[in-house]
């Protein structure tokens, strides 16, 4: 069984690099590092979810669910 590591999952071989995730996280904890976008600082991620509805190839997803109760 994979481990979870609570961050969002980056399939790179659908990232094609564009970047248009990283100005939409709030903590700027992603960057396009050789082409391909990468969470850079994984401590300041808050798993909002705004890089995988801004990526456009689909290469980002946040598949776990967080409840607050």
């Amino acid at each position: 069984m994979e481990e979870s590591t609570g961050l969002p999952e980056i399939n790179l071989d659908d990232c094609d690099g564009c970047g248009e995730c990283v100005p939409v996280c709030p903590v700027e904890a992603l960057t396009v590092v050789d082409h391909k976008v990468t969470v850079t600082k994984s401590d300041d991620c808050q798993y909002c979810g705004n890089c995988e509805e801004a990526c456009p190839t689909n290469a980002i997803s946040c598949p776990y669910e967080i409840v607050l109760g």
